[in-house]
């Protein structure tokens, strides 16, 4: 697992040794980052990494220019080679790691604590560890949260890209719609924008 391009490109990365965590594959991590420069989804970009793991995406967005990254992931094992892969790639100065739960860390930026700039984002990368498929009970509080992590994006140009799996019907929050869906392997991802309002379209409030 290493840094695919930009300032730390070539760094190899720690990854939690367990079964607990699916950490994205090179090859697929390089073709999603490909998307997202090309989409201008990175450049001076504040991004959130929610369940970060180890920090391998959020970190490939910081290397290939983001502005600054929020990590949240609730393992300390997962948190501490978060910290070592930032100071690896000597990049933590543009980064905040939160070892909490996301919803946790979601409702608390909701509710405003902290201004704007440090409570919106250009690119959420949401990479959760639980099942979208129909038949799992979770799956509408799953929908849920990824609903209210949605609000936390910027109108317009900002992206929240979730990986999932590719047996599952695209998962529909509240409040997002899918712009683009994309396959590889058993890999799914979806990314979705913020909804337009009846006023945004024209029709009526």
């Amino acid at each position: 697992m290493r840094v695919m391009s930009g300032l730390a490109r070539g760094v190899n990365l720690k990854v939690v040794p367990d079964f607990d965590t699916r950490p994205i594959l090179d090859r697929v991590k390089k073709s999603l980052f490909s998307m997202l420069d090309a989409a201008g989804l990175l450049i001076d970009a504040r991004v959130a990494d929610f369940y970060a793991g180890a920090g391998t995406q959020g970190i490939e967005a910081l290397s290939r220019g983001a502005e600054r990254c929020l990590f949240v992931e609730k393992r300390r094992v997962a948190a501490t080679l978060l910290d070592e892969n930032l100071v690896k790639t000597k990049l933590a100065s543009r980064a905040e790691v939160r070892c909490a739960e996301v919803s946790a860390v979601i409702n608390e930026l909701l509710r405003g604590t902290r201004p704007e700039a440090e409570r919106k984002f250009d690119l959420i990368l949401y990479d959760p560890p639980f099942l979208f498929s129909r038949e799992d009970s979770s799956r509408k509080a799953n929908e849920d949260e990824m609903s209210r992590a949605g609000k936390l994006l910027y109108p317009n140009h900002a992206r929240l890209v979730l990986r999932y799996e590719k047996k599952a019907a695209t998962p529909q929050p509240a409040g997002l719609e899918v712009v683009r869906e994309w396959h590889d392997g058993p890999h799914a991802f979806a990314f979705y924008k913020l909804a337009q309002t009846p006023t945004q379209t024209g029709g009526e409030a």
